[in-house]
């Protein structure tokens, strides 16, 4: 009987021993978890979508969008990030406007930029959405 305990308890110690390596893997697999994650959030934009609807509202607010030289001008894409030239040029679209549109993502706002209304993250500046309203018809 005392040979049959101490056995049972090597082998139980045994199948702790080598599970231990595993479990470890498995923690500190979770502990980075979380921080790979934001990290990742860090790297992709919010998703916002800008509506139909949204256009005709924002672009009767810009009335000298016809000026805007589309030829000389970023390409501004969701997704993207702002170009490195931005913080002069950009503007933020009035508050006035942006009560009629749904509201951005947390930490997101919105900004006007050689004729596009962008959703943009200020601290990340990463692009959720853009609307061209230099090319958008009249």
């Amino acid at each position: 009987m005392k040979n049959t305990k101490s056995a049972l308890l090597v082998a139980v110690s045994a199948l702790a021993l080598s599970c231990a390596p595993s479990l470890l893997a498995h923690e500190g697999r979770d502990e980075a978890r979380p921080q790979r994650e934001a990290h990742a959030d860090n790297d992709r934009a919010a998703e916002y979508h800008f509506r139909q609807e949204d256009a005709a509202k924002l672009r009767e607010h810009y009335r000298k969008i016809e000026h805007v030289d589309v030829a000389h001008r970023h390409a501004l894409v969701a997704g993207a990030k702002l170009p490195d030239d931005w913080h002069a040029r950009l503007r933020p679209v009035p508050v006035a406007v942006v009560r009629e549109l749904p509201a951005p993502p947390a930490g997101y706002v919105f900004g006007y930029l050689d004729g596009y209304c962008i959703v943009y993250n200020p601290a990340t500046l990463l692009i959720a959405d853009v609307i061209d309203l230099a090319t958008l018809p009249h």
